[in-house]
């Protein structure tokens, strides 16, 4: 029955060993064009152009147009996901700066390849980046969708938008700005309340009585004005201004042929102004000139302190007709252009002032102010330095943070006080069941954390494959754990992850006790036996490391020796040579208490390595363990307790079962003596205990 197990977890392995993809080549992006990408990344091109530039890209026209740009992240940032080998996502963006679709179409990340379920969600991951603008994190998929590759689903996208940056950047489209920018050729249909209601419009309304009051301030009530007042509540006008220049503004108030007809006319570089009115008072009244003829006396512009006067060259009446829409229905409407030299800033907040003249003894003037600021969505920023991966993985994720560092927290004060725990039979069953079943359910099957061979490999390889700091914190609660792992395998052994933190060692050592309670036989190799079996999470923690580094297995399928990415990360739902096999590991440990941990798992025997590097001792032993006393060496599942007594700590798993029979009087011989002679009054033998 052993022999056939082996055979088929061998026969299954190997299977999925030769499985292996080819790496990807940088360049020859047209090649790796196939109708099916270029059905999800741009459909509908009509053309490609060359593959050129720097960074490199292919232009896709429209109506013989370039519309957009499609291009390779493996040949412009070559961006790692989970591994040390470089992934290619083909996508497109357009000149507005939106993604119009993206796919992988190479990749090498460990918990996606040969995963058919977690390759449909990438798919689907990426392609609902198509039509989202690079400068918007809206209707963004949330990394783990890819539920249990979250590291690669966020590089990709961030390598998407990082190389469509580039892209546009070198080619002087997409709104690209190094400093704050007036959006002058954007366009998006608005009618004149949507421009009113969005703030490119203002408006203010001057009644008889707030001129006659604002007169009366000024020491002129009794001056003759070129309109006379009217009733306190009459209207004297109600006027309108904006930015005329954009052409999101002057596009919608005139129509776009008229709004460019009317920029040609204007004076090179200007800025231009539109005002509009209602009410007697005619703002374009011509009569009404400075001393010298040629400034405009009945409007100006103060930015900044400054008052800016209108030339009368730089004027151009609208026509309007009452009844009409927009701008066209007020009484009065025109074009007033501000030269390049007057220092008018149009993205900095300016004041039309409407002046009202008073002539007699002593002429007055008295202004009215519109304040006017052009909206932000007008204004093309700078992109904002992109948030690292990493820094973005650690905000999502603050909540899984938290629960993570209160069970280590837990799993701490658990060692720190085991003296007190073990004393206790069933508290230490409870509390280890308990912590177990968190481990598998939450920390492996709900947050995707199962450190393996494939994170040591990373970590190990990534100095060497010029990654930054990035590459590292990829994934918060893998490095909370791994960091935790290390500290603990370096001070009290490899048992504190392999015994407490590891999700597929909980998972088998819960079968192993449902196995028991059912009666199924058990199976314990003899010391000599243990000891040949053991070799083998030494190999593995050899071999595959060996083959993956030196790219003798450059896509690392032979860490599927770890049944971790079958069991915990995708729950069983991969094809069934992988399910098969680690159903066929699971199925021997119900038979052999963690048959998996003690004699295949490459991880394993990397921390087993290390264990020997422990520097505190905490599982205490008896002269008498070993010699007479076989107690603690039959209670210790995984036969970590030679004959002698003496604990092989990087065969232990820290279970502390051989604590509970330390402590327990009724079943520790030495305790039970020292029991019966206090009872008959005799001196107790000290036994000294080691830690």
């Amino acid at each position: 029955m052993k022999s056939g197990c082996r055979s088929v977890i061998c026969v299954v392995f190997m299977a999925l060993v030769f499985a292996s993809p080819a790496l990807a080549e940088k360049g020859k992006l047209r090649e790796r064009l196939t109708p099916a990408v270029m059905a999800v990344v741009h459909p509908g091109a009509e053309r490609l152009g060359a593959e050129e530039g720097s960074p490199p890209a292919i232009a896709v026209y429209q109506g013989g147009k370039i519309v957009a740009y499609v291009f390779s992240t493996l040949d412009i940032v070559a961006a790692l996901g989970y591994t040390a080998t470089p992934f290619d996502a083909i996508a497109g963006v357009d000149l507005k700066g939106r993604i119009t679709g993206a796919k992988v179409v190479f990749h090498n990340e460990p918990y996606i390849l040969n995963d058919t379920r977690r390759e449909r969600l990438l798919d689907t991951f990426l392609a609902r980046e198509a039509g989202r603008p690079l400068r918007s994190s809206a209707d963004m998929l949330p990394p783990d969708f890819v539920a249990g590759a979250t590291v690669s689903a966020r590089a990709m996208r961030a390598a998407v938008a990082a190389s469509a940056r580039l892209v546009l950047r070198a080619r002087g489209a997409g709104g690209m700005v190094s400093v704050p920018t007036l959006d002058a050729d954007s366009f998006n249909p608005m009618s004149w309340e949507e421009l009113l209601a969005t703030g490119a419009i203002s408006r203010r309304r001057i009644t008889s009585g707030e001129v006659a009051t604002a007169l009366a301030a000024a020491g002129a009530s009794e001056t003759t004005l070129d309109v006379p007042l009217g009733r306190p509540d009459d209207l004297y006008v109600e006027f309108m201004a904006g930015l005329f220049t954009p052409r999101a503004i002057g596009g919608n108030l005139l129509g776009l042929q008229s709004f460019e007809e009317y920029l040609r006319v204007m004076p090179f570089g200007a800025q231009v102004i539109f005002v509009a009115a209602n009410g007697p008072y005619d703002f374009l009244d011509l009569k009404h000139r400075s001393a010298d003829g040629r400034r405009f006396a009945r409007l100006r512009v103060v930015q900044n302190g400054q008052a800016i006067d209108f030339e009368r060259d730089g004027i151009r009446r609208l026509p309007t007709r009452p009844g009409g829409e927009g701008v066209r229905g007020q009484q009065h409407a025109a074009l007033l252009a501000l030269a390049p030299e007057t220092g008018f800033d149009p993205l900095k907040p300016w004041r039309l002032e409407l002046l009202v003249n008073g002539a007699g003894a002593a002429p007055v003037r008295v202004a009215f102010g519109l304040d006017y600021k052009i909206p932000d969505f007008h204004v093309l920023m700078p992109e904002p330095p992109p948030v690292a991966a990493w820094v973005e993985a650690w905000r999502d994720n603050r909540l899984n943070i938290a629960i993570l560092a209160v069970l280590l927290s837990l799993l701490t004060l658990i060692f720190v006080f085991q003296a007190t725990l073990v004393r206790f039979r069933l508290a230490h069953r409870l509390v280890r069941n308990a912590f177990l079943v968190v481990v598998l359910v939450w920390l492996g099957w709900t947050a995707g954390v199962q450190l393996s061979i494939v994170n040591a490999i990373n970590y190990v390889r990534g100095p060497f494959s010029e990654v930054d700091i990035g590459f590292y914190l990829a994934e918060p609660l893998m490095v909370m754990v791994a960091i935790y792992t290390l500290v603990s395998v370096v001070l009290i052994g490899r048992g504190v992850f392999c015994g407490w933190l590891c999700p597929f060692g909980a998972l088998q050592e819960l079968l192993g006790q449902l196995s028991r309670a059912l009666g199924v036989p058990q199976w314990q190799p003899s010391a000599q036996l243990e000891k040949r079996l053991r070799i083998g999470k030494y190999i593995a923690a050899a071999a595959v490391p060996a083959l993956v580094i030196t790219a003798i297995d450059p896509s690392a399928v032979s860490t599927e020796i770890e049944p971790f990415k079958t069991a915990i990360i995708s729950k069983f739902t991969r094809a069934w040579p992988y399910v098969l096999y680690a159903g066929a590991l699971l199925a021997i440990g119900l038979a052999c208490e963690r048959a998996y941990c003690r004699f295949l798992c490459p991880l394993g025997g990397v921390l087993a390595v290390l264990d020997r590097l422990h520097l505190i001792d905490l599982l205490k032993r008896r002269p008498e363990c070993g010699n007479p006393c076989h107690l603690c060496e039959r209670s210790c599942p995984v036969g970590a307790i030679e004959t002698t007594g003496r604990i092989v700590t990087a065969e232990c798993f820290q279970c502390l079962d051989c604590q509970v029979e330390y402590f327990d009087e009724a079943r520790c011989p030495p305790l039970v003596r020292d029991a019966k002679l206090r009872g008959a009054g005799a001196p107790a033998p000290v036994t000294v205990g080691n830690a």
